[in-house]
Order: structure tokens, then sequence, then C-alpha cells
């Protein structure tokens, strides 16, 4: 895992919360970090998960156009 930014923080959301209520609680934990740390710049992130499916990683451009 690529190490994160001083003032970086990213979050991981379970399949079961809706994307919405995923970007209200990212921009008030947002918030919540600027209002405890007022000299610096705080900022949260969603972790973004790559496609872990093997078969798809070997198959060409052409042949996953075709599924």
């Amino acid at each position: 895992m690529k190490p994160l930014e001083p003032y970086h923080v990213v979050v991981r959301f379970g399949d079961k919360i809706p994307g919405h209520v995923q970007g209200v609680a990212m921009l008030e934990f947002e918030r919540v970090l600027r209002r405890l740390m007022p000299d610096d710049w705080p900022e949260v992130f969603k972790e973004i998960l790559g496609d872990d499916s093997k078969l798809r990683a070997l198959m060409t451009p052409a042949a996953r156009a075709n599924l």
C-alpha cells in the first residue's frame, strides 16, 4: 500500500452503506478534522478498490468489450 500524504485520511465503507450517506459522512469527518486542526488542511478520501478478477486482468481490451 502506498504511503499517505501527512494530512490525508482514506476511508472504506461496507457495501450496505449507500453512496449518498458515504459522501455526507466523509464531508462531516473532514469538517471535524479541520475544526480540530485549524492550522493544517486535512483531507478525507474514499479508498478506490481495483478489479481483483484475475480472469479479467488477463483479457485483452477487445475481449472485455465483447462481454
